[in-house]
């Protein structure tokens, strides 16, 4: 629900039960008035028939009705009621008020009953309903007309300042810049989110520069310690040496993947390729599969490849990483002797082989240096720019795990 939409309803709430209590009290006030009125009314036209009695003379007020009573029941009480009277000339019955009251006129006694004709209570109620009906129909589609132009002039600053915030990326190279709206609170909103986009802005170019930087200067070290155990290990040496030079040589060659792989992603992160062009998906998708085909004959695990021509706007480089980073994540991962397939269609690619299933939430599958526990050794990396590759591509990645099946989708749109 919008704010706009909030609003308007409570507005419309609001207006609805303001125009409830105003038209029971309206009623309620009417009511009262026009009932003092008739009952001041009657009360005076029956001293004017009880002054025309004392003078001898014969009242000509019509719907009066003049009663002698004897002394001993002309006790005054003034009565004030409703009545129906059939009228006639409409042949329907119409809504009375009458006033009774006994009158001594001469020593004499006399009962007089006078009536005046009133629009009746229910009547009343219709009218009021329907003029408050009219007024909340009118105070409706005012709100809605001004809520529009407001939408239009007031708001459209607003909106424009949120289109470009979800637009904004830290690793955008002009900084954000906003609309004034000329209302101090959006103002001050503003002033603020710019003032932060700039330090995220600042943070993010200081921490790239250092992810490079740190990235360039690792190369050298170790291309000079994967040098020197080279040299090492040409030389005569014990057997427990020798496991040692070994392992040393696994974590700098684990070290310089890492550092490869950390290179890779500041420069996604940086929209360092743009080169996009039509790329042949198929002889990407082939080309990886003949280098690897080997490497899965030699664990005895069948690759079974099911390829279309498909061409991608996409950036040539990065099509064969992504292609790389899924065989060769199903190549570590498929037991021996396992089974994996690799099928590209207009619309996808997908890659899926057996194993166990996942020691950690599917969810996290994409995070950096997120890994099984069962492979430490491993980076935690390859599927983390195989996620980068695609929000790149605006491709969307997939995981499924279906009866003992490992299943990574790339959606192309």
């Amino acid at each position: 629900m919008t704010l706009l939409q909030k609003t308007t309803r409570l507005y419309v709430a609001a207006t609805a039960l303001i125009l409830l209590l105003a038209g029971f009290a309206l009623f309620l006030i009417l009511q009262a008035s026009v009932r003092d009125e008739m009952e001041e009314e009657l009360a005076l036209q029956a001293e004017l028939i009880a002054e025309d009695l004392a003078a001898g003379e014969h009242s000509h007020i019509p719907l009066t009705t003049i009663v002698e009573v004897p002394p001993e029941a002309a006790t005054r009480k003034r009565v004030f009621g409703d009545t129906l009277v059939y009228d006639q000339v409409q042949r329907s019955a119409e809504d009375y008020y009458y006033y009774t009251d006994v009158h001594p006129v001469n020593g004499r006694f006399f009962k007089i009953t006078v009536m005046d004709a009133y629009m009746g209570w229910s009547q009343y109620y219709t009218t009021i309903l329907v003029v408050f009906l009219l007024m909340g129909l009118l105070l409706g589609i005012a709100g809605a007309a001004i809520n529009y132009f407001l939408t239009r002039t007031i708001w459209h600053p607003f909106f424009e300042n949120l289109r470009r915030l979800q637009g904004f990326s830290v690793s955008a190279a002009a900084p954000l810049q906003l609309h004034d709206t000329g209302i101090r609170e959006f103002s001050e909103l503003k002033e603020v989110l710019e003032e932060m986009a700039t330090r995220s802005r600042q943070e993010y170019r200081a921490l790239r520069e250092f992810t490079e930087n740190a990235s360039h200067e690792i190369q050298t070290p170790l291309a000079i310690i994967r040098s020197k155990l080279d040299r090492l290990a040409q030389y005569p040496m014990s057997e427990e040496m020798s496991e040692h030079i070994v392992h040393a040589k696994v974590g700098v060659d684990r070290l310089t993947r890492m550092n490869k792989n950390l290179l890779l992603l500041a420069k996604l992160d940086n929209r360092a390729f743009q080169d996009i062009q039509p790329v042949d998906f198929s002889a990407v998708v082939q080309e990886h599969v003949d280098l690897m085909g080997e490497l899965f004959a030699m664990r005895g695990i069948l690759l079974e490849v099911d390829l279309m021509p498909v061409e991608l706007a996409a950036q040539q480089y990065l099509s064969g990483v992504l292609v790389s980073n899924l065989l060769s994540n199903a190549l570590r991962y498929t037991p021996q002797d396992g089974m994996a397939t690799a099928t590209l269609s207009a619309g996808g690619f997908t890659v899926t082989n057996s194993g166990e299933p996942l020691d950690f939430p599917p969810g996290q599958l994409f995070d950096r240096f997120k890994r099984s526990h069962a492979r430490p050794e491993t980076t935690g990396l390859g599927l983390a720019i195989v996620f980068e590759i695609c929000r790149m591509h605006a491709w969307v990645p997939d995981y499924g795990y279906e009866e003992g099946q490992h299943r990574f989708t790339i959606r192309f749109r």
